[in-house]
């Protein structure tokens, strides 16, 4: 085994891991092969520890008369709260191989979605993350030489680059001070696990209700909600029951009432679309899709067409606002790194007008 293989087996499980996982043994049970020997060859054909331990302790449990479903549940990290209870549903019914390929196509499509979010927004944070290098570099090693160069000039300096020296000046006493507080507050973290939730949930809630954030992540939540209840009505779950299962997968409370609402309403014999237009939440074209859904019988497909649609008009509102953000990014570099420069070379345009 050469060093890279080595490094790749000794990573952590990782999403894609757990998809590719689900899309071999969903291949194996279609071919007809029992649960026991599919988990055999699935060990052997691992590279990665991790995964194979895992796969080899969900054998084991297997082996002691344990359901599948609940050899996963043990691994909540991996297999979230939609995984298990259909996998219980294809035990129950014996359709266990359709359940793996719904659970496999619906992970796929969830993966390609975050994947498109990333690749979008990965460009403005990179050119974020080296223009605050760029900065600390110029305040560290190249702004002090200048103040060498000016110290002892008898001509008074402009303001802005007075400023600039002074940035400089605490920028360097300070810095090493400031990544030592940092440092105590991520050991800090690390160790107090609930005030790092409660931070992270703080930001989270200031994060998610900025004006144009809020937007995105409706739609996303609208989106998901769709996909999920799709899934989870084609694997022939009664849809109250599926709509409790799908209420518990997201963390916002505005939308864990919402829901909870439209299943009260359903439980009191209203339409499924009746009882989102109650709830004022949800969106008209999602409404109107979901009773075209409930009047030709085809809920759940409509379901899956209300996702592909949202999804598709993130894609174009993401791409639009990051079309947006890149000239503004251009526009903060230029002003911040030429202001720098500007400050840095004035009193030198200064000297040469006074000769």
């Amino acid at each position: 085994m050469t060093w890279l293989n080595k490094i790749k087996s000794n990573r952590s499980i990782n999403s894609i891991d757990i998809i590719i996982f689900l899309r071999q043994f969903t291949t194996l049970l279609l071919a007809g092969i029992p649960i026991m020997q599919s988990c055999d060859i699935l060990v052997t054909t691992q590279e990665k520890k991790s995964l194979r331990a895992l796969i080899d302790s969900i054998r084991f449990n297997i082996s002691t008369g344990k359901a599948l479903s609940y050899s996963l549940n043990i691994y909540k990290h991996y297999f979230d709260d939609l995984t298990c209870p259909l996998i219980t549903i294809g035990e129950h019914t014996g359709k266990l191989d359709e359940m793996f390929m719904i659970l496999t196509a619906y992970h796929e499509k969830k993966l390609a979605f975050s994947r498109k979010i990333q690749q979008i927004i990965f460009y403005p944070c990179m050119v974020m993350v080296i223009s605050l290098w760029i900065v600390c570099g110029l305040l560290l090693f190249v702004i002090p030489r200048f103040v060498e160069l000016f110290q002892d000039s008898q001509d008074k300096l402009p303001l802005l680059t007075h400023f600039i020296f002074y940035c400089s000046f605490y920028f360097r006493s300070y810095i090493i001070i400031f990544f030592f507080l940092i440092q105590i507050l991520i050991i800090f973290l690390i160790y107090h696990q609930s005030y790092r939730k409660k931070i992270t949930s703080y930001l989270i809630y200031v994060f998610v209700r900025l004006p144009l954030i809020k937007e995105r992540l409706l739609k996303i939540i609208f989106a998901r909600f769709a996909r999920q209840l799709a899934m989870t009505l084609h694997a022939g779950i009664p849809i109250t029951d599926a709509l409790k299962l799908v209420s518990t997968l997201h963390t916002d409370p505005t939308y864990l009432t919402a829901v909870t609402l439209v299943r009260h309403q359903l439980i009191s014999g209203r339409p499924l679309h009746r009882a989102m237009q109650m709830v004022a939440y949800f969106p008209e074209l999602m409404i109107q899709m979901i009773k075209i859904g409930e009047e030709t019988g085809k809920l759940d497909d409509m379901l899956d067409k209300t996702a592909d649609f949202i999804e598709s008009d993130i894609d174009q509102m993401t791409a639009q606002l990051s079309k947006m953000i890149e000239p503004l990014i251009m526009l903060f570099l230029g002003v911040l790194i030429g202001g720098i420069v500007i400050g840095m070379y004035l009193p030198i345009f200064k000297l040469g007008t006074t000769f």
